[in-house]
């Protein structure tokens, strides 16, 4: 199996999958987070985690 690198798009498709099994409790928390994700994506920031190790 080969590991790829996660974005923002691959993560927001795992999400949104996932919505399909969460709790009416985590919905909203799911959709929050695709939301935060995709404003990332439409800013150009591609790999949020990769950009806050380079600012330290």
């Amino acid at each position: 199996m080969t590991e790829k690198k996660m974005n923002n798009v691959r993560a927001v498709m795992a999400l949104n999958d996932l919505k399909v099994y969460a709790s009416s409790h985590s919905l909203d928390a799911l959709d929050y987070a695709i939301a935060v994700l995709e404003k990332l994506e439409e800013e150009g920031i591609k790999q949020p985690l990769v950009s806050l190790e380079k600012e330290k």
